[in-house]
């Protein structure tokens, strides 16, 4: 089987990737939607020529080719848009064996995945973002939700801790003691801030504190994970093994999250969570798509032990990424199951792609 074709599917917060083979077996993939246009450029100009003609099967060697050849301007953006193609390398070999994802990565683990319904926005008021967790609760049966504090890492606006604890109280008060509670800065605080966040809060029996400050700062990480007594979540945004083992080796987190769309693919995050499982903490991959790239991370999840806590769920609405599915993935009483199809599990409307998505080669 050789790689025959590399297609970008693009729109604003969206960036598919199919590859198509000489089997008549075509995989998709996503990568990050963080600038997909320049994304998808490096997809076609820098990945493709090196993907072309290759057996998907030497996923190790196509890695290499890719990281290694571009070394020069390695960093985030290439390993996202690597992540895209690999991802859909892996579909189209778990497809042409017709097996699930999931047997290829290690075999099925666990049937179903624990959710927490995750709130994306930092623009509602504290009254509409009780509102929008609570219906989140009632449809979906979560036993734990995630809400945002701070104003997001480089906005330049000043922090508020008094607001930001202020909407953690009224979210516990709302939800009550039974239904944990996570909360998100998205490297909004500097240490200090971030203890002072805890202090007010510390009574509101939070679950996980997820990337307080910025990502990149490993000593204010491992001073956290050394002071709060609470979970500190971090690596959505690392790419680079060397970077996973520093801040799991120096136990600067207790819970590693690099992202299959984001760290370079499949292969790349399971390397992570082979560090996690050597440092005795929990693995829970990162996606908030609820598209090909969630069908990804729940293969990943399915196969790797070390994915033993709850994993995150977008409840945003008019999610594009979804409407691409010709069908839904199955959620219920707080749970959701892996799709058990050949590849991914999940279908696209390619027509629909086609007409609504801005198509690139």
């Amino acid at each position: 089987m050789k790689v025959t074709d590399i297609t970008c599917y693009i729109a604003s917060g969206l960036l598919y990737v199919k590859v198509d083979t000489d089997e008549g077996v075509s995989g998709f993939g996503e990568s990050s939607p963080m600038r997909s246009e320049i994304l998808a450029d490096i997809i076609l100009q820098v990945v493709k020529p090196q993907v072309i003609g290759r057996d998907p099967f030497d996923i190790e060697r196509i890695e290499e080719d890719v990281m290694r050849r571009h070394y020069k301007i390695s960093g985030q953006m290439l390993a996202a848009a690597y992540s895209g193609v690999e991802i859909a390398l892996w579909d189209a070999k778990a497809k042409y064996l017709k097996q699930p994802l999931y047997n290829l990565l290690g075999g099925k683990y666990r049937e179903t995945i624990p959710l927490y319904g995750s709130s994306m926005s930092r623009d509602l008021t504290h009254e509409q973002e009780v509102e929008k967790l609570k219906e989140g609760i009632e449809r979906f049966q979560f036993g734990a939700v995630k809400i945002k504090v701070g104003p997001r890492y480089g906005t330049g606006l000043p922090v508020d801790l008094h607001d930001d604890a202020e909407k953690v109280r009224r979210v516990r008060e709302a939800i009550g003691p039974g239904i944990r509670l996570m909360i998100d800065g998205n490297s909004s605080y500097s240490y200090i801030q971030a203890v002072q966040l805890y202090e007010k809060v510390k009574d509101c029996d939070i679950h996980h504190f997820e990337e307080p400050c910025p990502y990149f700062d490993i000593e204010a990480y491992v001073k956290l994970a050394n002071t709060l007594p609470v979970p500190i979540h971090v690596g959505e945004q690392d790419w680079n093994l060397f970077t996973f083992r520093d801040f799991i080796a120096r136990g600067a987190c207790h819970l590693y999250a690099a992202d299959p769309i984001k760290c370079g693919g499949l292969l790349s995050a399971k390397r992570a969570a082979t560090l996690c499982r050597a440092f005795g903490i929990h693995y829970v991959p990162h996606n908030t798509t609820r598209g090909v790239g969630f069908a990804a991370a729940l293969h990943l999840a399915a196969s790797t032990p070390e994915c033993n806590s709850y994993y995150e769920y977008s409840i945003e609405k008019n999610n594009l990424r979804g409407q691409m599915l010709t069908s839904s993935f199955d959620v219920g009483e707080g749970r959701i199951r892996v799709p058990d199809g050949p590849g991914l599990g999940i279908e696209l409307d390619e027509e629909k792609m086609n007409a609504v998505l801005t198509v690139l080669k």
